[in-house]
Protein backbone atom coordinates (compact mmCIF):
# COMPACT_ATOMS: atom_id res chain seq x y z
CA UNK A 1 0.00 0.00 0.00
CA UNK A 2 1.37 3.37 -0.98
CA UNK A 3 2.30 5.71 1.84
CA UNK A 4 0.60 9.11 2.06
CA UNK A 5 2.40 11.92 0.26
CA UNK A 6 2.56 15.68 0.80
CA UNK A 7 3.45 16.21 -2.87
CA UNK A 8 5.99 18.91 -2.00
CA UNK A 9 8.35 20.09 -4.71
CA UNK A 10 10.52 22.13 -2.31
CA UNK A 11 11.13 22.44 1.40
CA UNK A 12 12.85 25.18 3.39
CA UNK A 13 15.03 24.05 6.29
CA UNK A 14 16.25 26.60 8.83
CA UNK A 15 19.58 25.43 10.23
CA UNK A 16 22.38 26.24 12.63
CA UNK A 17 25.50 24.55 13.99
CA UNK A 18 23.28 22.50 16.32
CA UNK A 19 21.27 21.06 13.43
CA UNK A 20 22.42 17.46 13.35
CA UNK A 21 21.65 13.84 12.61
CA UNK A 22 17.89 13.41 12.07
CA UNK A 23 17.44 16.87 10.54
CA UNK A 24 20.37 16.25 8.19
CA UNK A 25 18.95 12.83 7.30
CA UNK A 26 15.65 14.45 6.36
CA UNK A 27 17.46 17.00 4.19
CA UNK A 28 19.58 14.31 2.52
CA UNK A 29 16.60 11.99 2.03
CA UNK A 30 14.51 14.70 0.39
CA UNK A 31 17.39 15.72 -1.88
CA UNK A 32 17.78 12.07 -2.85
CA UNK A 33 14.20 11.83 -4.12
CA UNK A 34 14.29 15.07 -6.07
CA UNK A 35 12.68 17.46 -3.60
CA UNK A 36 14.37 20.88 -3.75
CA UNK A 37 15.78 21.66 -0.31
CA UNK A 38 16.54 25.31 0.42
CA UNK A 39 18.76 25.76 3.47
CA UNK A 40 18.51 29.02 5.41
CA UNK A 41 20.97 29.66 8.24
CA UNK A 42 24.37 28.18 9.01
CA UNK A 43 26.31 24.99 8.32
CA UNK A 44 24.89 21.93 10.08
CA UNK A 45 27.01 19.77 12.40
CA UNK A 46 27.54 16.82 10.04
CA UNK A 47 26.45 13.43 11.33
CA UNK A 48 25.60 10.94 8.58
CA UNK A 49 26.45 8.00 10.84
CA UNK A 50 24.31 5.83 13.05
CA UNK A 51 25.06 3.95 16.23
CA UNK A 52 23.59 1.04 18.16
CA UNK A 53 24.50 0.67 21.84
CA UNK A 54 26.51 -2.44 22.64
CA UNK A 55 26.99 -3.44 26.28
CA UNK A 56 30.21 -5.13 27.34
CA UNK A 57 30.96 -5.90 30.99
CA UNK A 58 28.92 -2.99 32.32
CA UNK A 59 30.21 -0.45 29.79
CA UNK A 60 28.08 0.66 26.86
CA UNK A 61 29.88 1.40 23.60
CA UNK A 62 28.47 3.39 20.70
CA UNK A 63 30.56 2.42 17.71
CA UNK A 64 29.70 3.52 14.19
CA UNK A 65 27.35 0.92 12.74
CA UNK A 66 26.19 2.51 9.50
CA UNK A 67 26.28 5.58 7.28
CA UNK A 68 22.90 6.83 6.10
CA UNK A 69 22.61 7.34 2.35
CA UNK A 70 19.76 8.73 0.27
CA UNK A 71 18.02 7.12 -2.71
CA UNK A 72 20.75 8.53 -4.99
CA UNK A 73 23.42 6.80 -2.89
CA UNK A 74 24.78 10.01 -1.29
CA UNK A 75 25.63 10.14 2.40
CA UNK A 76 28.96 11.95 2.61
CA UNK A 77 28.09 15.04 4.65
CA UNK A 78 30.33 14.56 7.69
CA UNK A 79 31.23 18.28 7.51
CA UNK A 80 27.54 19.18 7.41
CA UNK A 81 25.37 20.91 4.84
CA UNK A 82 26.05 24.56 4.12
CA UNK A 83 23.96 27.18 2.29
CA UNK A 84 25.25 27.74 -1.25
CA UNK A 85 26.04 31.42 -0.73
CA UNK A 86 28.17 30.76 2.36
CA UNK A 87 31.80 31.80 2.22
CA UNK A 88 32.89 29.23 4.80
CA UNK A 89 33.96 26.61 2.25
CA UNK A 90 32.99 23.90 4.73
CA UNK A 91 30.34 21.26 4.19
CA UNK A 92 28.27 20.01 1.28
CA UNK A 93 26.65 22.90 -0.55
CA UNK A 94 22.84 23.06 -0.61
CA UNK A 95 20.83 25.77 -2.37
CA UNK A 96 20.13 28.53 0.12
CA UNK A 97 21.24 31.52 2.13
CA UNK A 98 23.75 31.93 4.94
CA UNK A 99 21.89 34.01 7.51
CA UNK A 100 23.00 34.87 11.04
CA UNK A 101 20.93 33.80 14.00
CA UNK A 102 18.73 36.66 15.13
CA UNK A 103 17.76 37.01 18.76
CA UNK A 104 15.91 40.31 18.31
CA UNK A 105 12.60 38.68 17.34
CA UNK A 106 10.78 35.66 18.68
CA UNK A 107 10.89 32.24 17.07
CA UNK A 108 8.19 32.12 14.39
CA UNK A 109 8.03 35.90 14.06
CA UNK A 110 8.18 36.79 10.34
CA UNK A 111 10.64 39.56 11.27
CA UNK A 112 13.14 37.06 12.72
CA UNK A 113 16.21 37.00 10.43
CA UNK A 114 16.21 33.40 9.23
CA UNK A 115 12.45 33.13 8.83
CA UNK A 116 12.38 36.50 7.04
CA UNK A 117 15.12 35.25 4.70
CA UNK A 118 13.15 32.06 3.97
CA UNK A 119 9.97 34.01 3.25
CA UNK A 120 11.91 36.41 1.02
CA UNK A 121 13.61 33.55 -0.84
CA UNK A 122 10.23 31.91 -1.38
CA UNK A 123 9.05 35.05 -3.19
CA UNK A 124 12.22 36.28 -4.91
CA UNK A 125 14.63 33.31 -5.14
CA UNK A 126 17.33 35.60 -3.77
CA UNK A 127 19.25 35.80 -0.52
CA UNK A 128 19.39 38.87 1.69
CA UNK A 129 22.60 40.88 1.85
CA UNK A 130 25.00 39.54 4.51
CA UNK A 131 24.14 40.94 7.91
CA UNK A 132 26.53 43.27 9.68
CA UNK A 133 27.25 43.88 13.33
CA UNK A 134 25.90 47.42 13.02
CA UNK A 135 22.32 46.17 12.78
CA UNK A 136 20.29 47.15 15.82
CA UNK A 137 19.25 44.27 18.03
CA UNK A 138 21.79 41.83 16.61
CA UNK A 139 24.71 40.87 18.80
CA UNK A 140 28.22 40.93 17.37
CA UNK A 141 28.52 37.17 17.84
CA UNK A 142 25.38 36.50 15.83
CA UNK A 143 25.96 39.19 13.23
CA UNK A 144 28.03 37.07 10.84
CA UNK A 145 27.54 33.48 9.82
CA UNK A 146 31.16 32.67 10.50
CA UNK A 147 31.75 29.19 11.83
CA UNK A 148 35.08 30.36 13.27
CA UNK A 149 33.00 32.11 15.95
CA UNK A 150 31.60 28.77 17.04
CA UNK A 151 32.45 27.77 20.60
CA UNK A 152 35.49 25.47 20.38
CA UNK A 153 34.74 21.82 21.11
CA UNK A 154 37.05 18.98 21.95
CA UNK A 155 37.66 16.43 19.20
CA UNK A 156 35.36 14.01 21.07
CA UNK A 157 32.39 16.38 20.80
CA UNK A 158 32.68 17.17 17.08
CA UNK A 159 30.92 14.05 15.75
CA UNK A 160 33.84 13.37 13.47
CA UNK A 161 35.12 9.98 12.47
CA UNK A 162 38.83 9.60 12.93
CA UNK A 163 40.71 6.96 10.99
CA UNK A 164 44.05 5.63 12.03
CA UNK A 165 45.94 4.93 8.81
Amino acid sequence: QALPSLNLSRVFVITGPGTCSASESIMNGLIGIGVEVIQIGATTCGKPYGFYPIDNCGTTYFTVQFRGVNDAGFGDFSDGFTPSNSSSGVGTSVTGCAVADDFSAGLGDPAEGRLAAALNYRDTQSCPAPSGSSQPGVSKLSANVDESLEIPKSIWLKNRILRDN
